[in-house]
């Protein structure tokens, strides 16, 4: 029986740590892509900044060549509404870059909770398994207990044979 509990108590240390690796390797793998995502965001969000400026040149240039070729008195007109058509486009292209963004911000609010259930599963297993071992090393010191409790109930009952043998030798003396 204490062998039994002895590889019980050697089984359930081994899951522990595996079970404790393997949560180091989730919550690892998990910060790695959260890395990830973080880079790409960053790198979506360049490119689009650069593709909105160099269009925002292309068309601030095709501008004042029109305008060079109209009359001075439409000049002013023509300026205000190629300046309002460029304000409305970088308007347009900046709220695009504000949804991918928040699109990109919600898939890592989505990866974000994912790594936390993940960290927290393996932190109730971690708790389940700490228990476990308390309650098998509760039950190692009961049966150690109960060993003692055994020995020395046969050291008494070795006495009272050796204390009934010395008085029935003290009773057959004749």
């Amino acid at each position: 029986r204490v062998q039994r509990m002895s590889a019980s108590k050697m089984q359930l240390q081994v899951e522990l740590r595996s079970a404790k690796q393997l949560n180091d390797d989730v919550v690892e793998q998990l910060m790695q892509e959260k890395a990830r995502a973080d880079d790409a965001i960053a790198v979506a969000e360049a490119n689009i900044q650069q593709e909105v400026e160099a269009r925002l040149m292309q068309e601030r240039s095709r501008a004042v060549t029109e305008i060079n070729r109209l009359h001075e008195t439409e000049m002013e007109e023509v300026r205000r509404q190629v300046d309002e058509e460029i304000t409305q486009s970088f308007q347009r292209e900046l709220d695009e870059l504000r949804g991918e963004k928040s699109c990109l911000q919600t898939q890592l609010h989505c990866k974000q909770r994912s790594i936390d259930t993940q960290r927290s599963e393996a932190e109730e297993r971690q708790r389940e398994m700490e228990q476990l071992r308390e309650e098998k090393e509760e039950s190692e010191q009961r049966v150690r207990e109960m060993e003692q409790l055994l020995r020395n109930a046969e050291a008494a009952s070795q006495e009272a044979e050796r204390s009934l043998e010395e008085r029935e030798e003290v009773l057959n003396i004749p």
